[in-house]
């Protein structure tokens, strides 16, 4: 066997791709083209690799080596070199996008949020049940539309639109301002965060991953502006309900490599939203949805089981640039989760099996007159839309979104909203658990499934 290794460690001292791909072999990515090398070389000299970590093998054989050539020598010290700068990278990178607070961080960001108490109107304001326009030409434009325009599913009302009087507003938070929304019993009822994440690579990078997704992806939501696409588990399609990794991608036609690395790098960025959510928001906030996730152990958002390790303790990489940084034995999101694109859904209200939801805008290119603004509409309260904001609101109590300044006929239109949100169906853990529990039939759960809406407009 060491007759075999110095065997091996010689051929890759003579093979140029092999040395340069073990300097850089410093990223998961990196290090299988290196592996793969590897392996093929171990395969000719007969090598068996094995029950072997082959990689932390090959690192042991050349440490125990009597000598090494220069060249190999080299690859080795180049890559030592970069491992140590990526960790100071990565260091950086975390305490700049706040991973690492612990709760005096908390409190301490928190006392700098302003609060607002608010007070419930008699009736809500915008009404629900309507589109809500800002301006009469944005009305206009999209008039036509919701009255006339095939409807994806007859089975829903046409919804009309109300041109917003800002003046019967209770608050008009502009698109700088961050605020702690607050009941007069000191109930949170929503919040506003600006400037979410202070490194705006990773910002970037995560747009780019909402775009991707958007664009690969089916809509779910036909009959509102933009586009909404799931992301993680749902309770399966309406005629064969199961609990399921999403299966609504437009095309089939992608590699089992490619499909993995989709999902991979969509659930990174819900789980990197989610460890920045649960060092920033207030503990009321991160405490609803743990005893959700804790109380139903419903799997997290895993790219259908491939992120590595085990329950909800696994692995996420966030990539910037030539920078991959992975992040071991982090807690993964919630299962279900939505991108969205110049998104806006009429004034409702919602069942989910938690009491927050919470939404992430990535990026926007518009001003506060283009429109799709979010309204906490039990208490009249307007959030004008801004990049890198979150909003956490109460599913269950009036909300949506402005419509977009655009026509809807414009297929590439000139204003560009786009994020994500940690919302989930109330059907997801409660039909399935009722049906796992033997408690409903297969027909009563495809009942529900097909028929039961958890949104509401009266």
């Amino acid at each position: 066997m060491l007759t075999q290794c110095t065997q091996l460690l010689k051929r890759v001292s003579a093979d140029p791709e092999a040395l340069q791909l073990l300097q850089h072999a410093t990223s998961p990515a990196n290090k299988q083209a290196f592996l793969t090398k590897l392996d093929n070389f171990a395969s000719q000299l007969k090598i068996s690799a094995r029950g072997l970590d082959l990689f932390r093998s090959f690192l042991t054989w050349c440490r125990s080596a009597k000598s090494l050539s220069t060249n190999l020598q080299a690859a080795i010290q180049a890559r030592a070199h970069a491992e140590m700068q990526k960790r100071a990278t990565k260091h950086a990178f975390i305490q700049r996008t706040n991973l690492d607070w612990k709760h005096f961080d908390r409190d301490a960001f928190l006392a700098t949020i302003p609060i607002k108490e608010v007070k419930a109107l008699k009736t809500p304001f915008p009404p629900i049940g309507h589109h809500i326009a800002i301006s009469p030409s944005i009305a206009k434009k999209w008039r036509h539309y919701f009255a006339s325009a095939k409807q994806p599913d007859k089975r829903k009302r046409r919804r009309p639109i109300h041109l917003l009087n800002s003046s019967k507003l209770t608050v008009d938070l502009p698109p700088t301002e961050s605020a702690l929304f607050k009941n007069k019993k000191g109930d949170i009822i929503g919040m506003v965060i600006r400037n979410f994440c202070p490194n705006q690579g990773a910002v970037a990078w995560a747009d780019l991953v909402a775009e991707r997704a958007l664009s690969l992806r089916k809509n779910i939501r036909m009959e509102d502006t933009g586009k909404l696409v799931q992301v993680g588990y749902s309770a399966g399609s309406r005629s064969s309900p199961k609990f399921d990794w999403v299966k609504n991608l437009l095309s089939n036609a992608h590699s089992d490599d490619a499909l993995a690395e989709i999902n991979d790098d969509d659930s990174s960025v819900f789980a990197f939203a989610w460890q920045q959510l649960r060092s920033l928001l207030p503990m009321p906030v991160i405490d609803d949805f743990d005893l959700y996730l804790n109380g139903t152990k419903i799997k997290r958002m895993d790219a259908n089981g491939h992120l590595p390790s085990s329950k909800s303790q696994r692995s996420y990489s966030v990539k910037i640039g030539d920078n991959e940084f992975d992040f071991h034995h982090a807690e993964l999101a919630p299962p279900t989760g939505v991108f969205g694109q110049n998104y806006s859904r009429p004034i409702h209200y919602e069942t989910q099996p938690h009491k927050y939801a919470a939404s992430w805008t990535l990026s926007r290119n518009a001003g506060s007159p283009e429109g799709m603004h979010f309204y906490f509409a039990k208490y009249g309260i307007q959030v004008q839309a801004a990049p890198n904001t979150v909003i956490v609101w109460i599913p269950s109590e009036p909300h949506g979104t402005c419509l977009p300044n655009y026509h809807p006929t414009d297929g590439d239109p000139p204003i560009l909203q786009r994020g994500l949100a940690f919302i989930t169906s109330n059907r997801l853990p409660l039909v399935w658990q009722q049906y796992v529990d033997g408690h409903i039939t297969h027909a009563q759960a495809l009942h529900k499934i097909a028929y039961k809406s958890d949104e509401h407009y009266s």
